[in-house]
């Protein structure tokens, strides 16, 4: 009777095991790669600066089939203010739109470029905000969405936040670089190290990645001091830092 009841709590509690891990994995899957570097840079001090989520795709296109589908996004999104620039080898449309209640900049730029194989062209889609969102979440899931829509297929997201610390905190460069790594469960691939700045390449299960040379990589850290007194700037990206470091 005693090992019949003890094989019953066993069983029971490898049932409960399976249940929390389960739990925890959808809420993992849940936060998106926004939320969940807002809150390792959180759990770190980083007071954050702005943020940015990137997206493009590569097409082949002769030089007036651009101008074309210029022509048409010029349309499709008038609320946007529309700059275009035009040489023998390249066009460059860029449309800006600023969300001024919710301080939040969105760019769509079209641009090709004369190549051997002809006219390679880009189009991108960005939004660059500061200061803290309400559900970071949503945040993403809507640019994903409005991507969608721009690019008609799904892409890979670039997410950048940019940060600082207080420049008076007694910090060590490489060992916060390696703090903030650790936070989301890298693996070093690469590291640049100078009296001044730290930038660290790693990999980690979380998130899509990218392939560079021989390995897999899909988080960028970098932290830059600037000199007695000022901030220390902390940059985290990914799969990488789009944006200035």
């Amino acid at each position: 009777m005693k090992k019949k009841q003890l094989v019953n709590a066993v069983i029971l509690f490898g049932i409960l095991m399976i249940g929390v891990y389960s739990f925890k994995s959808l809420k993992a899957a849940e936060n998106t790669p926004l939320s969940q570097l807002i809150t390792g840079l959180t759990e770190h001090h980083v007071k954050l600066d702005e943020w940015t989520l990137h997206t493009k795709k590569q097409f082949i296109s002769s030089k007036q089939e651009l101008i074309e589908k210029v022509k048409h996004f010029k349309k499709q999104y008038r609320q946007y203010q529309w700059s275009f620039k035009q040489t023998n080898q390249s066009v460059k449309a860029t449309g800006i739109h600023t969300d001024q209640k919710n301080n939040i900049k969105s760019t769509i730029r079209l641009e090709s470029t004369l190549k051997k194989q002809g006219f390679v062209s880009y189009l991108l889609y960005e939004q660059k905000g500061a200061g803290q969102r309400e559900n970071w979440n949503h945040t993403y899931k809507q640019f994903e969405r409005k991507a969608f829509d721009i690019l008609r297929e799904n892409t890979t997201i670039f997410t950048c936040l940019k940060g600082h610390l207080s420049g008076m905190m007694n910090v060590v460069l490489q060992k916060k670089a390696n703090d903030l790594i650790n936070e989301f469960e890298g693996k070093l691939v690469e590291k640049l190290i100078e009296p001044n700045f730290v930038s660290i390449s790693a990999y980690t299960n979380e998130w899509r990645s990218i392939k560079t040379e021989n390995q897999q990589m899909n988080l960028q850290v970098s932290l830059r001091n600037a000199g007695m007194g000022e901030k220390l700037t902390v940059t985290v990206g990914t799969p990488i830092i789009t944006t200035e470091y």
